[in-house]
Formats: C-alpha cells, structure tokens, sequence
C-alpha cells in the first residue's frame, strides 16, 4: 500500500521533447499519471516537472502529435520525441451501410460526438442536436415534458410531404417524427449526412438528410461499470405580464364608456351601465394571478448504469436508464424507462455476429396547451386569457367553471389541468441481429435481421369540474395502436489495394422492409358520476360510435456504391439505389437514385507538403437524387369512406367515394449539388469545413383542389418545385494547449428557400393554419418565388388621432383611436387587395457556439446558440391586445389610446370587438441568442479515488436556457403551435412555455 504521504514527495524531472525531425516542440502537455500534478513545455521544448517518485510515469500530449506514456524509472532527465497522429484524419466516420476514414470522406457529413451530446443533458436526442451542426436546424415543438422537435437538414424541401429526416439506429433505419425512442446516454456518436452523395444511398428516404446513430458497444480488456446521474430543477423562463383585476374592471368600463359615447347620437340607443361599480373597482385589488396558480418549479432527474467490457472475441454493453420529469404546468409529466444491449461475438476467424436491442417504455401526463381558443382552448390560454376578478374557486370551494360574466367561455385552468386525465403509455422495442462472414480476402457478405415495434395506449377523462366536461356529464375516451417493422438487408463488400496506389472498396446488396399498422378507439359520455373515469365506458348512458384502423406498406431495395481512392489524392464515389414503394402509383411504384462526388487531397501533393503550417487540405463536389415517399399510405388510391342515412327513422350506415385515385403519384424527388472544401492548420489546431450547396426539389406532392362538378373537394397530385440554397461553414479551434486547455467550436448555416413552380395553380395559394376560434382560415400564402411557411396580412400604421386623419385615410368609417391600416393598391380602400408579406417562419441563418476550459481537474462548457430572421406569427396578441375586456389583456394596453393619451401603438378600449385578421402587429421578429448550457464540472484526482476502487469520478453542476436575448413578447421564441407541419411553422397560440434548468450530476467508473 502507498503511504499516504508519499505523493507529496518530490521527484524532478527535466528534459526535452522534440519531434521526430529533431525539432523543438513548446507547448507540450505533461502530467503525472494518476495525480494532478502538469506542465508544459517552454521554448526549445524544455521542461521541469515534479514526478513525486522516481516509480511514476509521464504523458505527454500535444495537438497533432500522438501521446506517449513514459515511465521515470528513477531518472531525473527524461527526454521524449514525438510522432506526427493522423488520428484525426484517421477517424472512423460512419455511413450508410459501411464507414469510412475521416480523411477519405467525399461528400457532406458532420459529426457529433458522445462528449458534445453529454455536455448538455437532454431528455431526446433530438434536441442534443441543437447547434452542434452546420445546416442542422432544430425546433422544439413542443415544449411539454417528453415534446416533440422538429429537425430541418439544408430546409425543408416538402410542401405537404415529411421534412423530418431518417433515422438509422445501430443500422436500422426508420422514420419516426418524433425521433427514435433512444436514451441520449447510450449514443456513441451521430453523423449527419447531408449531401446527395452522402444521403442517396437510403434513396427514396435520404432527401432531408440522414442521421445515422452509433450506440455505446463493449470493448475487449478491463470490464467497466458506469454510473451517470443527474437532478434538476425546472422554472418557466418568462411570464406574460398581464392586467390585474383593478386593471382590467377599468378597461372594461372605460370599453363601456366609448361605445356609449359612439352612440349618443343615435336614435333609441339606451347607454350601457359599466361593468363594474366604483366600490367593486376599489375592493379588487390585483386579484387572481392565473398564471402563478398553474406555473411551478418541477424537477427532472436522470438515473443510467451501464456494464460493458469482454474479451478479443466476446465483447458486450448492457445499460438501463430513467428519466423523469414533472412539468412546469401542475399535473403534467414524463417518465421512461430503458434497456440496451449490444453484443459482438467472433465465432471463427471468418464469422462475426452483433446484435443491438433496447426496450423503452414511456408513460406520460399530458395538458392540454395547444389547443383552438375559446372553450375548447388549453390551459395555458386560460391563464392568459381568464379574468383576474374571479376566483379559482367559488364559495362553496369548488372550481370557478367559467370567465366573468360577459366574457368569452374559457374553462378554468386550474380545474382543467388538475382534474383532466390525458395518460399515455408508450412502449417501444427496437432490435436487430447481423452476421459478417469473411468469404475470401477482403470479400465479406453482411445479412442483417431487425423490428421495430410500437405499442400506444391513452385514456382520456374530462369530468363536469371542468366547463368543457359539463355539458357532456364526463367524456372519456380510449385510443389504442400497435405498429409493427420488419426488415432484412443483404450486402457484399470487397475492399483491395493494388499495388499500394490503388484502394477500392465496392458494395452491393439488396434490402426489404415492411411494415403494418392498427389502431382503435372508443367514446362515451353523460356518465352518473366522475368516479370511474375512462375505466369503465360501459357505465356511460352513451356510447358513441367507435373507429378502428389499419395500414401497411413495403419497400424493396438494391444498393450499389464504389469508393475508389488513388495515391491518398484522388477519391471518387459512386452510388445507386432502386427503390420500389407501395406507396407510390402502379406506373410509378420504382425510381433509381443515383449519385457521385469526387474529392482531391491537394495536402498530399507534393507542392504543398513543405508547407508546415497546413496540415490538411482537400476540396470536394457532390451531385445526386434522393426521393422522399412520406405521404402516408394508399393516396394513389380512391377511397370509400362512410355516410349515414335515415330510412324510416332508421339509421343506415353506407359507403360512398370519398377520395380520387391518382394511379400517376410519383416520389418527390430532389437533385442536389455542393461543393466543399476541408482544411486543417498548425497541426489541426485550427479545422475549417465550409460547404456550399444547391436543391431542386421537383414533382411537389400536394393537394390540388377541385372543381366542385368532380364531386371531391382535392386530389393529391405532383406538382411544382422549391429550392433550398445555402452555405455552411464550421471552425475547431485549439486557442490553448497547457495545463490550462481552451477550445472552440463554431458553426453557422444559411439557407435560402424558394418556391419555383407550383404547376397548373395560378396565384397566391392560401396556406398555413391560423384558428378556427378567431375566424382565420389561414395565416399566409404559397407564392412563387417566396419561401415556403410565409405570412401574409396588413401592415399597421399607427392610430388614427383625429376625424382629419380619418377623411384623409382609406378607412372613412374609423372611429379616432381606432387602427390605421397601410393602403398599398392606393385605391383608397382597404381591401384583401393590400395584403403583404409580413414575414416568413424560416430563419436566414443559425449558428451555434461553444468554448471548452479545463484547467487541472476543472472543466467548464459555454454553449451559446441561435437563429436569426425568422418570424412568429403570435395568435394571443388578438386576443392579449383586443381591447374589448372580454378576456384578460396584456399590460401592453396600458398604452392605449384615450383622449389625454393620443399613442400610436395600441387603439382605444372598446366594448364592440373588430372582425380579426392577420396584421403585422401579430407577426413579430422571432430572432434569439440563447446561452443554451454553461457547466461547471470537477473531475477528482485518481490518487484519491483509488483506494476505493474508482476510476473516475465526476461532479458538476449545469444551467440551460440561462440567458435568452430576444424581442419576442411571448413566453419563447423557440415555438411551433402546429408542430412539424411545414406549411404551419413559427405559430403560437397558448403552447407550453419554456424553462430555465439547473442541474447538478455525478458521473463514476469503476
């Protein structure tokens, strides 16, 4: 046993580390294995250092060099040389159906790695994308415990179609909208293909990039177990200020007062007594605060404990994790549990067989937040939109069921968040099994064996405590699905060299998924008492009339891709695939998608090998098809759906068409080139990609109306174009390498969507959802030569102050104080005609930027990230800032126009509403910086973990979403009311606000 004095001995050591021409190396990092004791070197590479014991041993480590472990031996000089590390450029980076070297890469991939997805506790991995790529957009959709996110690779290239991108897991590759059910903590790496070179390989799935996801595997020697936790606590980032009770009752009145005075000329109008008596005002105070009664602080918690090791033939990694987290709206919630594991094994010399499997179970308490306005409105809405003059509870102590008299009906928030039962259970099982048997000498042939399995449950109660649930008596549904995939791949690979010049690398195979889907449903209301909920619907006075469904599709596949490498300079590749989907029409059910890129290592080539200061420099070009099919199941088809008839007071059920075939449905199909350039510096401490890229996304799936004589409202048809054209650049810094370490990452991407054609359609299309509650059909346009997801409504130009003003105008029958309204046709009217674009959902760039301390057992993470240029179209403001009192209003409107207070920016109170319409008030700058991470980590020494049998251990603390600079008013920029519709983005309405974490986690190896 080492007394525990003895690391304070001393011991120096000195020398000199040289590299392998006998060059002087400054800057080299030298630490004592197993203490905290380091240096560095100073010029002409000397250095001093204390070992504590002529038994130690010193590594030595520098950027671009590779590390040397040398052992003291009782030397007081130890001189060191080191060796140039390709080990950069010597990376294995994962693609489709294969890997390849960093170094041979022809196409457009970015990578994440398992440290850059830890430093940023997450509950999906989805979001642990956010920032880390260039090109790599992602959105939270929703902001609920267990929320959906929604990813854009290069934009998006669909109109109607699926944006999101394939997901391929350990090999399997799937689409799920809401990301594969995979623990973040379990993730090795991530590589985002996003150039046709890269993506055409998967096809008629690859044209919004692909994310193929490598899982922690065991590794031959010392078996390991780790644990990593962590425990927060969540706060909403930002409240709405809104009117109190006082404020509001004097609005209210003061609305009264000018509708009265607007009539008092009119013959027979009997004024309107106020709302609210002096004394009622007087006695109100600020009354109910809806939002501290259904905002909290919640926690959140993760648990993962994870065993991996092996032998040269047998090696395995088996984990299993919980997570869970409370929302910051009471009642709601998430919890998953999982377990992995994969598994290698090498039966002979010439067969290898893997396998990777986890299982996640995931149960969740949902509210309602997103929902339409009025009574079917969320609870979020109710907060912002209840009166503060009533009470969550009336006298007798049950809830309050609805706003003050004379208000809209909005049900309690309280009572709608407590006393609703929105319980989902989701279960996922995602596995597969793959043999590799070595044929000859660089032949190898892979099958591949996977599922994919689903299994939903919700039960849904809303009882008569809540206004929605009154009339009803209690309605409770359940909602039950099963999905089910399949897959089998089949592959060859053979890779040479000839004559050490010539490395080719050839692959060819075929594939076949399939897949089938079920679900069903039940109804039932006007129950005798809430007491059973949705346990029992047979107690129900009625049931109302169920639905059951089912679908299933196939895709069959083969591949082919050539990599051809001459002299280490030259790289070409060549791929293909033939799809054939059910999906599409009988004509057009296959479609081949090929691709090519070529790429020159210009660092290799002798005229710039004398060049010290650059040590990698290549320059790429790419151009491909890739398809997208996501359109759902049997829309080349017609379709019967049911009508209900009465025959003799008898109620018949029948079918009749309800949707055209289109036998002529084809895949969208996109064509995209990019150039790239990669470059490394001063022994790659400073790395630069930077990539510029162009899509044409054609034969847009969409669906076109109808004339009214063909009997059907729309027919889903190929028609039109949009492009997407951008530029991508990401910077790798090492600023300092001593025993005090900085580095930086930066990446920015801007994108240029467009549509070019929309086929036989003529004019502005109307497009993206708005609210029914409001009378908005629709929030913008699609035009031809804008981007998709813009917002179309009047420009607002202050308030009118005087009848003068009014004369003037193009609104002759304004009222002073009333909004005042851009006349852009000049013809002295407003009219539909002066509709403009007021904004688009999609940002011009977003970048993300992180800088990494260390110093001794210190480390420190600062990730900043954002977007600018986009626009949110902010549906509470019609209602925050209607000025009519019958709802809660934002304390914007204490700046409303009264006769002492002439403002130009909000119109005076008035008890008669204005028919709603989308206007450049509502659409706001959606821009934002956030400080997304900052963590604070102590990694403690090994000297002190040792006796206790620990390798390393772990300890820090994290804040997210600290600090977030933007101009938006609502609760957070980073919103999407409609999730992942694409015609819809950059939409709130009462969606569930975001949080402010802070977390403190501890991480051990044994």
């Amino acid at each position: 046993m080492v007394p525990r004095h003895a690391y304070a001995q001393s011991f120096p050591v000195s020398g000199t580390v040289k590299d392998e021409k006998g060059e002087a190396l400054p800057g080299v990092v030298i630490r004592v294995k197993g203490a905290n004791t380091g240096t560095t070197t100073q010029e002409g590479g000397k250095y001093t250092i204390n070992a504590g014991s002529g038994s130690a041993t010193l590594i030595f480590s520098f950027i671009g060099f590779t590390t040397r472990e040398v052992a003291v031996e009782g030397r007081s000089a130890v001189d060191v040389t080191l060796g140039v590390s390709e080990r950069s450029l010597d990376q294995v980076v994962v693609v489709g159906y294969g890997s390849v070297r960093k170094s041979d890469i022809t196409g457009s991939i970015s990578s994440v790695s398992s440290g850059e997805i830890k430093a940023t506790p997450v509950a999906s991995l989805s979001q642990a994308l956010a920032g880390r790529a260039a090109g790599v957009k992602v959105s939270q959709s929703s902001n609920a415990p267990g929320g959906g996110v929604s990813i854009r690779i290069r934009g998006g290239n669909s109109i109607q179609g699926g944006n999101e991108p394939l997901y391929v897991v350990d090999g399997y590759p799937l689409y799920n909208e809401a990301g594969p059910a995979i623990n973040p903590n379990d993730i090795e790496s991530m590589e985002i293909l996003k150039d046709a070179s890269a993506t055409a390989i998967y096809g008629s799935r690859g044209a919004n990039g692909v994310i193929i996801i490598t899982t922690k595997r065991g590794r031959a020697g010392r078996n390991n177990i780790q644990f990593e936790s962590y425990y927060g606590v969540q706060r909403v980032r930002k409240k709405i200020d809104m009117l109190d009770a006082t404020q509001l009752a004097t609005l209210v009145n003061e609305g009264i007062a000018t509708v009265n005075r607007d009539n008092q000329n009119v013959p027979g109008y009997i004024p309107k007594a106020p709302a609210f008596t002096d004394a009622q005002i007087s006695a109100l105070g600020k009354g109910t605060d809806w939002q501290d009664a259904i905002f909290r602080d919640a926690p959140m918690q993760n648990y993962q404990l994870t065993f991996s090791g092996g032998s040269e033939k047998t090696q395995y990694a088996i984990s299993g994790n919980y997570f869970g987290q409370e929302g910051v709206i009471i009642n709601s919630g998430y919890g998953r549990g999982s377990v992995r594991m994969n598994l290698d094994q090498e039966v002979s010399s010439r067969l290898k067989l893997s396998s990777s499997f986890t299982v996640t179970r995931s149960k969740a308490r949902s509210v309602n937040t997103d929902g339409d306005g009025g009574g079917g409105a969320g609870v979020v809405y109710g907060a912002l939109n209840f009166s503060p003059t009533v009470p969550i509870y009336a006298a007798d102590g049950s809830y309050t069921l609805n706003n003050r008299p004379g208000g809209i009906i909005i049900s309690n928030p309280v009572s709608m968040a407590m006393e609703t039962k929105d319980n989902t259970t989701l279960t996922r099982m995602l596995g597969n099994v793959s043999g590799e048997y070595k044929i000859m000498e660089g032949l190898y042939f892979k099958t591949l064996f996977g599922a994919n399995l689903n299994y939903n449950k919700n039960n849904f109660y809303i009882p008569r405590t809540v206004y929605a649930g009154l009339a009803a008596n209690g309605r409770a549904s359940i909602y039950s699905s099963q999905y089910g995939e399949w897959l089998n791949e089949n592959t060859l690979n053979y890779r040479t060299t000839i004559n050490s010049i010539h490395k080719l690398n050839v692959l060819a195979g075929y594939t076949y998924q399939a897949a089938n889907f079920e679900d069903v449903r039940a109804n039932a209301q006007n129950f005798a008492n809430d007491i059973l909920a949705y346990n029992n619907l047979g107690t129900a006075q009625q049931t109302n009339t169920g639905a059951s469904n089912k679908t299933d599709w196939t895709l069959r596949s083969y591949i082919g891709r050539i990599n051809y490498d001459l002299r280490e300079k030259y790289l070409l590749t060549l791929t293909g695939r033939i799809d054939g989907s059910s999906r599409f029409g009988a004509g057009n059910k296959s479609a081949f998608f090929p691709s090519g890129s070529v790429a020159w290592r210009l660092s290799n080539e002798n005229f710039l090998r004398s060049v010290k200061n650059i040590s990698d420099l290549k320059v790429r070009a790419s151009y491909g098809l890739t398809g997208n099919q996501e359109i759902g199941q049997y829309q080349s088809l017609g379709a019967l759906g049911t009508q209900s008839y009465s025959f003799g007071n008898v109620l018949s059920v029948g079918y009749a068409p309800n949707r055209i075939g289109n036998p002529k449905l084809k895949w969208e199909t996109t064509a995209q080139l990019d150039f790239g350039v990669d470059l490394g510096l001063f022994n790659n401490r400073i790395q630069v990609t930077a990539d510029w890229y162009k899509k044409k996304t054609k034969d847009l799936l969409y669906n076109v109306a109808l004339p009214i004589t063909s009997g059907y409202s729309t027919s889903l048809q190929n028609i039109g174009k949009v492009m997407n054209e951008g530029l991508e650049f990401s910077l790798n810094t090492v600023n300092v390498d001593g025993e005090f370490q900085w580095t930086t990452n930066f990446n920015v991407a801007y994108n240029r969507n467009e549509i070019l054609d929309l086929g036989a359609v003529t004019g502005d299309v109307p497009s993206g959802q708005a609210s029914g509650h409001l009378q908005l059909g629709n929030s913008g346009i699609l035009r031809v030569g804008q981007p998709i997801g813009v917002f179309f409504g009047l420009v607002t130009d202050g308030i009118f102050q005087s009848t003068e003003e009014i004369a003037k105008s193009a609104q002759k029958n304004a009222k002073v104080g009333e909004r005042r309204y851009v006349d852009q046709t000049g013809d002295g009217a407003i009219t539909p005609a002066d509709r403009v674009i007021l904004g688009h959902a999609q940002p011009d760039y977003t970048f993300g930027f992180t800088n990494n301390f260390s110093y001794k057992g210190f480390d420190m993470a600062v990730f900043f990230q954002g977007v600018q240029g986009n626009s949110i179209f902010n549906l509470n403001r019609f209602e925050q800032e209607s000025m009519t009192g019958v709802s809660n209003q934002s304390t914007a409107v204490l700046d409303r126009w009264t006769l002492t207070h002439p403002s130009q920016n909000i119109p005076r109170a008035s008890a008669n509403g204005q028919p709603y319409q989308v206007t450049s008030r509502q659409v706001e700058d959606g821009s934002y910086i956030r400080l997304r991470n900052i963590q604070l980590a102590y990694n403690f020494p090994a000297s002190w973990l040792k006796r206790a049998g620990i390798q390393n251990a772990k300890l820090y603390v994290s804040a997210q979403n600290l600090l977030t600079f933007t101009d938006y008013s609502g609760f957070d920029p980073e919103v999407s009311r409609f999730g992942q519709d694409n015609l819809s983005q950059g939409t709130d309405y009462g969606s569930y606000p975001a949080t402010k974490i802070f977390l403190v986690g501890l991480n051990i190896s044994l």
